[in-house]
């Protein structure tokens, strides 16, 4: 390994590294992604049927086990929305051989109706996440969401 974030040395293994780096970036996105077009048949399939989910909010939303009923949580709790919008960014990703672990930028808005688009509440903050490659690509085995700031309004999502 060179002096530089686990970069390995040989050019064959750096080129697989990006190339796990990037898929792992783009699971990060689908996730945001599955989020905001409410697709979460596509949301549940970034995880392993195992993942753990943990949010900072408190009942329902506190903490997700497995895929089973993930995707009629995200319905019931995001179908209140007119639009949301989440965007992860700076992703610092370390890898050791098919496993994996990152942290990332989080912001996002939840827009209430499409009659006031200034009716929103935000969350900022940082996403934690383990990773295990599988026979499909990488999935999140683990998910936590550590909410730096957040607007008024962080019951919405509570009231599931």
């Amino acid at each position: 390994m060179s002096g530089h974030a686990g970069v390995p040395a040989e050019l064959s293994a750096q080129v697989a590294w990006l190339v796990d780096r990037a898929r792992i970036s783009d699971l990060l996105h689908s996730y945001a992604r599955c989020v905001d077009t409410k697709d979460w048949d596509g949301f549940v399939a970034n995880f392993t049927a195992d993942a753990v989910l943990e949010y900072p909010w408190e009942g329902e939303w506190s903490r997700h086990e497995g895929q089973a009923g993930l995707a009629e949580k995200l319905d019931r709790s995001f179908s209140r929305y007119h639009a949301t919008q989440h965007m992860s960014s700076n992703h610092q990703i370390s890898i050791d051989g098919d496993t994996a672990r990152s942290t990332s930028y989080l912001h996002s808005s939840h827009i209430r109706s499409a009659e006031d688009q200034q009716d929103h509440w935000d969350v900022g903050g940082w996403y934690h996440c383990e990773y295990v490659r599988t026979a499909e690509g990488w999935r999140f085995t683990h998910l936590v969401l550590e909410a730096v700031w957040q607007t008024d309004g962080v019951a919405d999502i509570l009231e599931a």
